[in-house]
């Protein structure tokens, strides 16, 4: 593990995994997903006597197609531009010839 702490906020995220997606086209969002479970809990100080309780897991995110403008949405076209191929000058290809 890093030795550093990294925190990414819901935004950094969403443009980190169209990037890692090669997604250029189109407004994204983020799902969570979350697994619970009822279980039962010790109380502080009091280890003979329980009560119930959640314990709650992040199991996953996916990206989701948005509508324009809706909230937490970002344009893959602003935050991830496809890359522009350049044509080589005809002076440029004949040296490399």
């Amino acid at each position: 593990m890093a030795a550093t702490e990294r925190t990414f906020p819901m935004h950094d995220l969403i443009i980190a995994l169209l990037r890692d997606q090669n997604i250029h086209t189109g407004y994204w969002g983020l799902t969570v997903h979350f697994s619970a479970t009822g279980t039962s809990v010790a109380q502080e100080g009091r280890p003979k006597t329980a009560l119930p309780g959640l314990a709650v897991a992040v199991t996953g995110v996916t990206l989701v197609p948005a509508k324009d403008g809706e909230e937490g949405s970002l344009d893959a076209s602003l935050v991830n531009p496809a890359k522009t191929t350049r044509t080589r000058s005809s002076a440029k290809a004949k040296a490399l010839h």
